[in-house]
């Protein structure tokens, strides 16, 4: 990885700032087509976007009406200038309040989306997704743009009518988080056990809120023990991506220390792909807490090594 932050132009944010504001009349296929951009990433970046915005509506009770000065895509210009000139002293009290502002995790998740489009992975010792799990992947982020149901066929045979709320990693594993369609209970379904998969039709938006998903997660890892606050120290995060992808991140927390570095806190459950974002930080990144998780990310560590010797 470059050890120089991707430059973002005027223009990018001006159109991630439109997009960010999703007009849910207009296909995606042509705001992609707008952005100049693949298909599939941009239904990635739209999928991710809308769980940010939901994340800010829940912070604040607002949507957008919380940039009734600064319009969205203008806060995240002066975030991203703030963000390059954090060496100096005078700009940390400035980029201390930016941080602190709940819409900043939806200006992390706009620019590591597009940094997503520029940057080359390198080795990893993460399994890739499978053809058909990428599949059931897209007809899931579809189906959340859409407002689609999903008819899901269980390695059972049972038959569920659904209505897509999230995807996230549940005890090391890729999981669907939806809405019954008749009882509107909240289930879990690993998408490696979901046999088949089809779009239904239009529905409502779930019944459950943003804050009860979180809960229902945040009870299937008590319930396994497997959560714990994970605290970092950042150094240059304008360069990383802040929010590891299909990690449920548990009261999130983003402060700046005196030196500028940044601090990074959240209850997450420990596992090879929250393992894998760590590496693309490499020195740049402390673990701060537990002592226990650092143990486990050295053992990863050392097999990744070992697996690329």
């Amino acid at each position: 990885m470059s050890d120089k932050p991707l430059k973002i132009d005027a223009s990018m944010w001006k159109k991630l700032g439109q997009l960010a504001q999703l007009d849910t009349s207009v296909p995606w296929e042509k705001l992609a087509q707008l952005l100049e951009l693949p298909q599939d990433e941009a239904r990635h970046l739209i999928v991710g976007l809308k769980d940010a915005q939901q994340e800010l509506l829940a912070h604040t009770g607002e949507s957008e009406e919380v940039f009734q000065v600064w319009d969205l895509a203008q806060w995240c210009q002066l975030t991203q200038l703030l963000e390059e000139m954090s060496s100096r002293p005078e700009v940390i009290p400035l980029l201390k309040q930016q941080r602190q502002h709940p819409a900043y995790p939806v200006y992390v998740q706009l620019r590591q989306r597009w940094q997503e489009l520029a940057r080359k992975r390198g080795p990893q010792l993460v399994t890739p997704l499978d053809d058909f799990s990428e599949h059931k992947v897209r007809l899931v982020e579809v189906a959340l743009m859409e407002g689609n149901s999903l008819i899901v066929e269980c390695s059972t045979g049972k038959l569920c009518s659904l209505i897509p709320c999230k995807l996230t990693f549940l005890e090391g594993a890729l999981c669907l988080i939806a809405e019954e369609t008749h009882d509107h209970g909240l289930v879990s379904l690993e998408l490696a056990e979901i046999k088949n998969i089809k779009s239904g039709g239009k529905v409502k938006s779930p019944r459950a809120t943003h804050h009860e998903i979180a809960e229902f997660i945040t009870a299937l890892r008590s319930m396994a023990e497997t959560e714990t606050r994970l605290v970092l120290k950042i150094k240059n995060p304008d360069q990383f991506e802040l929010l590891p992808e299909y990690q449920f991140l548990g009261k999130p927390c983003l402060i700046t220390n005196p030196e500028g570095d940044l601090i990074w806190a959240a209850w997450v459950e420990p596992c090879d792909e929250l393992f894998e974002w760590l590496t693309t930080m490499d020195e740049h990144v402390e673990i701060l807490e537990p002592s226990e998780f650092v143990l486990d990310y050295a053992v990863y560590c050392e097999e990744k090594l070992r697996k690329m010797a």
